[in-house]
């Protein structure tokens, strides 16, 4: 009786897990979002600490001592980051002086292109200048840029502090975790593995993109090409769409300078630096496991960027791989990785199957 009682009742235990599951995931969200101040640092941190694994594995391979790899790591990130936030924080403060005359003269040459549609009759005569665009605008939105790295720098010695203690702390984790449980002690090696060599191809292809981009920009005389090319480097970390934005800037001050010509010289060279790294070195150097789909890029851009303002926004894709990682590391959780990804792993498997059979 007591058999047939629980046969009976439990078809209803999947559809209240469901509602339990949904319920503390909306909580958690809710709860990230109030707390977005702190767990931007702690994020940042994190994100500092994943892209230094990679060359302190490089060190303790070549048999330099593990506390001394910390430190010499820890030092040079800081370093790095410091030197990093002077020269962009420089270049920054100096482009928002700049931003009226850049203003004027982008209006001048919206009104100049305008004119030109006239000419040729490709819009109607009625239409103005000012009613059609205000190109004003667009220059302008850089301001809560400049504010928002002003906090960030502020913000500096919190983040620091957390990333040295994850530094001391990220090989104490595994031990914890082989103490606790093997199984989990390896899939923690795994996810570990993966994201070392994730963010080290990333750091290397981002740094190589961003230093071609700024002497590109340098050679053809744009304003502030470190700035720009640190844009590059710092936006590559977000596929498709970050190479995209990190254009923008670049090319309305080539209209402003040199005008439209000198523009278009610039998108070609951003297309073909982006396109030869981000679609041919880089698919290469990663293997074709960690592509993310990119509507899926976009939506976590959305969501993250929702919930933790604009860090949530550069951290949106790096936190998409891990959870990639971490699913496809699982047999269980396999097919959500794959629905995560680009495609690519259904071409792969496709092709082994051809063989096979």
């Amino acid at each position: 009786m007591k058999h047939s009682e629980y046969d009976r009742y439990i078809k209803f235990i999947p559809g209240v897990r469901f509602w339990i599951i949904t319920t503390g995931v909306i909580v958690a969200f809710a709860a990230l979002k109030q707390a977005s101040h702190i767990v931007n640092i702690i994020l940042l941190a994190a994100f500092l600490t994943a892209i230094s694994m990679a060359p302190l594995n490089w060190l303790k391979k070549r048999g330099v001592n593990k506390a001394v790899a910390n430190i010499l790591v820890i030092l040079i990130v800081i370093g790095i980051v410091g030197l990093i936030s002077l020269v962009i924080g420089t270049s920054v403060s100096n482009f928002s002086e700049k931003l009226p005359v850049y203003q004027l003269k982008f209006e001048e040459a919206w009104n100049g292109i305008i004119a030109t549609f006239h000419e040729f009759g490709l819009i109607d005569k009625s239409v103005e200048a000012k009613d059609s665009f205000k190109a004003g605008s667009l220059l302008p939105m850089a301001a809560p840029l400049a504010s928002g790295f002003g906090s960030f720098v502020s913000g500096a010695l919190i983040v620091f502090l957390f990333f040295v203690f994850m530094m001391m702390e990220s090989e104490m984790f595994i031990k914890k975790l082989s103490f606790v449980s093997k199984d989990s002690s390896k899939e923690a090696e795994l996810v570990v593995h993966k994201l070392r060599n994730y963010f080290g191809i990333k750091t290397l292809t981002s740094l190589v993109t961003g230093l071609l981009i700024g002497v590109m920009l340098y050679i053809m005389d744009i304003d502030f090409p470190v700035l720009w090319g640190f844009l590059a480097f710092i936006l590559n970390y977000i596929p498709s769409i970050g190479s995209f934005i990190a254009a923008i800037p670049a090319i309305l001050i080539a209209i402003i300078i040199h005008g439209p010509g000198t523009a278009l010289v610039v998108t070609i060279a951003y297309l073909v630096i982006n396109t030869i790294i981000g679609n041919m070195i880089e698919p290469q150097l990663m293997g074709k496991n960690l592509g993310i789909s990119p509507l899926i890029v976009f939506f976590s851009m959305i969501f993250f960027g929702y919930l933790l303002g604009a860090v949530g926004m550069l951290i949106a894709t790096p936190l998409t791989i891990i959870i990639k990682i971490i699913f496809d590391s699982r047999e269980v959780t396999r097919n959500m990785g794959i629905m995560l990804g680009d495609g690519r792993e259904l071409d792969s498997s496709n092709h082994t199957s051809k063989k096979v059979f």
